[in-house]
Protein backbone atom coordinates (compact mmCIF):
# COMPACT_ATOMS: atom_id res chain seq x y z
CA UNK A 1 0.00 0.00 0.00
CA UNK A 2 1.21 3.39 -0.45
CA UNK A 3 2.29 5.05 2.77
CA UNK A 4 -0.12 7.52 4.20
CA UNK A 5 0.18 11.08 4.52
CA UNK A 6 1.21 13.05 7.99
CA UNK A 7 -0.50 15.73 9.94
CA UNK A 8 1.99 17.58 11.82
CA UNK A 9 2.81 20.38 13.53
CA UNK A 10 4.89 22.93 12.49
CA UNK A 11 8.67 21.65 14.15
CA UNK A 12 11.40 22.29 12.12
CA UNK A 13 13.05 19.54 13.56
CA UNK A 14 10.41 17.20 13.27
CA UNK A 15 9.96 18.61 9.33
CA UNK A 16 14.06 17.74 9.19
CA UNK A 17 13.06 13.75 10.21
CA UNK A 18 10.68 13.33 8.28
CA UNK A 19 11.80 11.75 4.93
CA UNK A 20 9.45 11.16 1.63
CA UNK A 21 6.14 11.63 2.71
CA UNK A 22 3.19 13.64 2.05
CA UNK A 23 3.30 16.21 4.62
CA UNK A 24 0.06 18.46 5.63
CA UNK A 25 1.49 20.87 8.06
CA UNK A 26 -0.37 22.74 10.98
CA UNK A 27 1.00 25.85 12.56
CA UNK A 28 -0.68 27.59 15.46
CA UNK A 29 -1.36 30.94 13.72
CA UNK A 30 -0.43 33.01 9.98
CA UNK A 31 2.24 34.47 10.97
CA UNK A 32 3.93 30.53 10.99
CA UNK A 33 2.37 29.72 7.06
CA UNK A 34 5.57 31.33 4.96
CA UNK A 35 8.43 29.61 7.12
CA UNK A 36 5.80 26.38 7.96
CA UNK A 37 5.84 26.08 3.92
CA UNK A 38 9.73 27.06 3.14
CA UNK A 39 10.38 24.34 5.94
CA UNK A 40 8.24 21.32 4.65
CA UNK A 41 9.55 21.88 1.33
CA UNK A 42 13.27 22.38 2.24
CA UNK A 43 12.92 18.94 4.23
CA UNK A 44 13.87 15.48 2.33
CA UNK A 45 12.18 14.58 -0.10
CA UNK A 46 8.48 15.95 1.49
CA UNK A 47 5.96 16.86 -0.82
CA UNK A 48 3.82 19.95 0.62
CA UNK A 49 0.24 19.34 0.53
CA UNK A 50 -1.30 21.89 2.90
CA UNK A 51 -0.81 24.33 5.72
CA UNK A 52 -3.60 24.42 8.29
CA UNK A 53 -4.50 27.24 10.43
CA UNK A 54 -6.89 27.04 12.55
CA UNK A 55 -8.48 30.50 13.70
CA UNK A 56 -10.68 31.47 16.51
CA UNK A 57 -11.79 34.62 14.89
CA UNK A 58 -14.18 34.70 12.30
CA UNK A 59 -13.58 34.63 7.97
CA UNK A 60 -14.24 37.92 7.70
CA UNK A 61 -11.61 39.40 10.21
CA UNK A 62 -8.93 37.12 8.93
CA UNK A 63 -5.82 38.79 7.76
CA UNK A 64 -5.41 37.25 3.78
CA UNK A 65 -1.76 38.02 3.14
CA UNK A 66 -0.37 38.13 -0.91
CA UNK A 67 2.39 36.85 -0.11
CA UNK A 68 1.27 33.35 0.57
CA UNK A 69 0.40 33.01 -3.26
CA UNK A 70 1.33 29.11 -4.35
CA UNK A 71 0.84 27.84 -0.95
CA UNK A 72 -1.82 25.55 -0.67
CA UNK A 73 -4.19 26.75 2.37
CA UNK A 74 -6.58 24.75 4.57
CA UNK A 75 -8.33 27.67 6.72
CA UNK A 76 -10.55 26.54 9.11
CA UNK A 77 -12.88 28.94 10.72
CA UNK A 78 -15.82 29.15 13.39
CA UNK A 79 -18.04 30.99 11.13
CA UNK A 80 -17.72 33.53 7.63
CA UNK A 81 -18.93 36.50 9.92
CA UNK A 82 -20.63 39.32 8.12
CA UNK A 83 -20.50 39.10 4.10
CA UNK A 84 -19.80 43.13 3.80
CA UNK A 85 -16.70 42.80 5.35
CA UNK A 86 -16.06 39.44 3.75
CA UNK A 87 -16.45 41.15 0.13
CA UNK A 88 -13.43 43.47 0.21
CA UNK A 89 -11.02 40.39 0.13
CA UNK A 90 -13.00 38.37 -2.11
CA UNK A 91 -10.73 38.82 -5.40
CA UNK A 92 -7.89 38.07 -2.68
CA UNK A 93 -9.22 34.65 -1.32
CA UNK A 94 -10.06 33.22 -4.60
CA UNK A 95 -6.35 34.13 -6.31
CA UNK A 96 -4.75 32.06 -2.71
CA UNK A 97 -7.09 29.38 -3.85
CA UNK A 98 -7.33 28.72 -0.22
CA UNK A 99 -10.01 25.85 0.92
CA UNK A 100 -12.22 27.70 3.62
CA UNK A 101 -13.58 25.03 6.37
CA UNK A 102 -16.89 25.58 8.54
CA UNK A 103 -18.15 23.67 11.32
CA UNK A 104 -21.33 22.01 10.16
CA UNK A 105 -23.13 21.96 13.12
CA UNK A 106 -24.22 25.89 12.91
CA UNK A 107 -26.78 26.38 10.65
CA UNK A 108 -25.75 30.16 9.44
CA UNK A 109 -22.34 27.86 8.34
CA UNK A 110 -24.42 25.74 5.76
CA UNK A 111 -25.74 29.20 3.98
CA UNK A 112 -22.05 30.88 4.24
CA UNK A 113 -20.65 27.46 2.75
CA UNK A 114 -23.37 28.10 -0.39
CA UNK A 115 -22.36 31.46 -0.77
CA UNK A 116 -18.68 31.36 -0.72
CA UNK A 117 -19.02 28.31 -3.44
CA UNK A 118 -21.05 30.26 -6.01
CA UNK A 119 -18.18 32.98 -5.35
CA UNK A 120 -15.42 30.54 -6.48
CA UNK A 121 -14.47 29.42 -3.31
CA UNK A 122 -13.86 26.07 -2.00
CA UNK A 123 -15.90 25.67 1.07
CA UNK A 124 -15.90 22.39 3.00
CA UNK A 125 -18.06 21.41 5.77
CA UNK A 126 -16.36 19.64 8.57
CA UNK A 127 -18.24 17.98 10.92
CA UNK A 128 -18.50 17.63 14.64
CA UNK A 129 -18.68 14.51 17.17
CA UNK A 130 -20.25 16.70 19.51
CA UNK A 131 -23.34 18.03 17.45
CA UNK A 132 -25.43 16.97 14.71
CA UNK A 133 -25.98 19.26 12.04
CA UNK A 134 -29.47 20.63 10.66
CA UNK A 135 -30.57 17.57 7.99
CA UNK A 136 -32.70 19.73 6.38
CA UNK A 137 -30.53 22.32 5.73
CA UNK A 138 -27.59 19.96 4.77
CA UNK A 139 -30.15 18.16 2.69
CA UNK A 140 -30.70 21.41 0.64
CA UNK A 141 -27.04 21.87 0.41
CA UNK A 142 -26.01 18.82 -0.77
CA UNK A 143 -28.91 19.09 -3.43
CA UNK A 144 -27.55 22.55 -4.51
CA UNK A 145 -23.78 20.80 -4.45
CA UNK A 146 -24.65 18.18 -6.32
CA UNK A 147 -27.34 19.89 -9.16
CA UNK A 148 -26.93 23.56 -9.35
CA UNK A 149 -26.99 24.37 -12.72
CA UNK A 150 -24.80 27.56 -12.27
CA UNK A 151 -20.98 27.43 -12.27
CA UNK A 152 -19.39 27.25 -8.84
CA UNK A 153 -16.20 25.53 -6.83
CA UNK A 154 -16.55 22.54 -5.03
CA UNK A 155 -18.44 22.25 -1.70
CA UNK A 156 -17.05 19.85 -0.30
CA UNK A 157 -17.77 17.00 1.27
CA UNK A 158 -19.81 16.25 -1.79
CA UNK A 159 -18.08 17.38 -4.44
CA UNK A 160 -15.55 14.69 -3.17
CA UNK A 161 -18.26 12.20 -2.92
CA UNK A 162 -20.10 12.70 -6.07
CA UNK A 163 -16.82 12.44 -7.63
CA UNK A 164 -15.87 9.15 -6.25
CA UNK A 165 -19.71 7.32 -6.13
CA UNK A 166 -19.73 4.42 -7.99
CA UNK A 167 -23.42 2.04 -6.98
CA UNK A 168 -21.14 -0.80 -6.00
CA UNK A 169 -18.44 1.22 -4.10
CA UNK A 170 -18.06 3.04 -1.05
CA UNK A 171 -17.40 6.51 -0.94
CA UNK A 172 -15.15 7.34 2.20
CA UNK A 173 -14.89 11.28 2.37
CA UNK A 174 -13.31 11.70 5.63
CA UNK A 175 -9.97 13.02 4.15
CA UNK A 176 -11.69 15.73 3.10
CA UNK A 177 -11.05 17.66 6.60
CA UNK A 178 -7.50 14.81 7.18
CA UNK A 179 -9.95 12.49 8.87
CA UNK A 180 -9.07 9.22 7.55
CA UNK A 181 -6.92 6.98 8.52
CA UNK A 182 -6.26 5.89 5.26
CA UNK A 183 -5.37 8.86 4.01
CA UNK A 184 -3.23 11.10 6.62
CA UNK A 185 -1.74 9.95 9.69
CA UNK A 186 -1.42 12.50 12.26
CA UNK A 187 2.17 13.08 14.81
CA UNK A 188 2.78 14.83 17.43
CA UNK A 189 6.24 16.67 17.92
CA UNK A 190 8.20 13.59 18.91
CA UNK A 191 6.98 11.88 15.96
CA UNK A 192 4.47 9.13 17.52
CA UNK A 193 1.95 8.51 15.56
CA UNK A 194 -2.35 8.42 15.75
CA UNK A 195 -5.07 7.48 13.69
CA UNK A 196 -7.04 10.74 14.10
CA UNK A 197 -6.58 14.46 15.53
CA UNK A 198 -8.78 13.51 18.12
CA UNK A 199 -6.65 10.25 19.17
CA UNK A 200 -3.55 12.37 19.02
CA UNK A 201 -5.09 15.79 21.83
CA UNK A 202 -5.92 12.29 23.54
CA UNK A 203 -2.17 10.96 23.56
CA UNK A 204 -3.70 7.56 21.98
CA UNK A 205 -0.68 5.86 19.71
CA UNK A 206 -0.49 3.59 17.58
CA UNK A 207 3.58 3.42 17.39
CA UNK A 208 6.22 5.87 19.19
CA UNK A 209 8.06 7.01 16.00
CA UNK A 210 6.92 7.15 12.60
CA UNK A 211 10.70 6.58 10.90
CA UNK A 212 10.14 3.14 12.72
CA UNK A 213 6.73 2.51 11.27
CA UNK A 214 7.46 0.99 7.97
CA UNK A 215 4.17 -0.27 7.05
CA UNK A 216 1.32 0.41 8.63
CA UNK A 217 -0.70 -2.47 7.97
CA UNK A 218 1.69 -4.60 10.24
CA UNK A 219 0.64 -2.37 13.09
CA UNK A 220 -3.06 -4.32 14.79
CA UNK A 221 -4.92 -1.23 15.26
CA UNK A 222 -4.03 0.26 11.51
CA UNK A 223 -5.30 -2.70 10.06
CA UNK A 224 -8.30 -2.68 11.89
CA UNK A 225 -9.45 0.69 11.82
CA UNK A 226 -8.54 1.01 8.37
CA UNK A 227 -11.41 -2.15 7.31
CA UNK A 228 -14.29 -0.01 8.59
CA UNK A 229 -16.34 -2.20 6.01
CA UNK A 230 -15.14 -5.52 8.11
CA UNK A 231 -15.56 -3.89 11.81
CA UNK A 232 -19.00 -2.69 11.16
CA UNK A 233 -19.97 -5.74 10.16
CA UNK A 234 -18.60 -8.14 12.46
CA UNK A 235 -20.03 -5.88 15.12
CA UNK A 236 -23.81 -5.91 13.61
CA UNK A 237 -23.70 -2.57 14.08
CA UNK A 238 -27.18 -0.94 12.76
CA UNK A 239 -25.20 1.78 10.80
CA UNK A 240 -24.52 -1.36 8.18
CA UNK A 241 -28.59 -2.14 7.80
CA UNK A 242 -28.56 1.62 6.24
CA UNK A 243 -29.07 1.96 2.53
CA UNK A 244 -27.08 5.09 2.74
CA UNK A 245 -24.37 3.34 4.42
CA UNK A 246 -21.78 3.19 1.10
CA UNK A 247 -21.80 7.10 1.43
CA UNK A 248 -21.40 7.01 4.74
CA UNK A 249 -19.15 4.65 6.11
CA UNK A 250 -20.12 5.62 10.05
CA UNK A 251 -18.77 9.37 8.96
CA UNK A 252 -22.03 10.99 10.35
CA UNK A 253 -21.70 8.87 13.88
CA UNK A 254 -21.80 10.31 17.39
CA UNK A 255 -20.90 8.23 20.33
CA UNK A 256 -20.33 5.02 18.08
CA UNK A 257 -24.20 5.43 17.20
CA UNK A 258 -26.07 6.35 14.35
CA UNK A 259 -28.37 9.70 15.35
CA UNK A 260 -31.79 10.98 14.53
CA UNK A 261 -31.38 12.42 10.75
CA UNK A 262 -28.61 10.75 9.35
CA UNK A 263 -30.42 7.82 7.82
CA UNK A 264 -32.92 9.85 5.73
CA UNK A 265 -30.38 12.29 4.96
CA UNK A 266 -28.15 9.06 3.65
CA UNK A 267 -31.03 8.19 1.77
CA UNK A 268 -31.46 11.58 -0.06
CA UNK A 269 -28.06 11.86 -0.40
CA UNK A 270 -27.87 8.29 -2.74
CA UNK A 271 -30.42 9.18 -4.66
CA UNK A 272 -29.69 12.39 -5.59
CA UNK A 273 -26.19 10.79 -7.08
CA UNK A 274 -28.10 7.75 -8.93
CA UNK A 275 -30.05 10.60 -10.45
CA UNK A 276 -26.93 12.71 -11.39
CA UNK A 277 -25.45 9.84 -12.69
CA UNK A 278 -28.12 8.80 -14.78
CA UNK A 279 -28.09 12.20 -16.17
CA UNK A 280 -24.54 12.52 -17.37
Amino acid sequence: MNFPNIVCPYDQNLLQRLKGYGIVVRVSGPSEIIQAAAASKASTRNNLLNVIVESREAMDAFKFQDEWLGIPLALFFPEMGKFRKLGEKLEQIRKLKAHIYLPAERDENLTSCRILSSLGITSCLAFSQDKAPNWDSLADLMTYAVFGSVAHAPLEPFAHIRGNYEAKQYADWGSVCFDNPRGYLHVDARGRVALSKDELAQGIFIADDIAKLKNPMDCPEYAERTNVRKRFFLEDHPCTRCEGWKVCLGNFMRDGKPVDGCREFCRELLVALEQKKQTQ
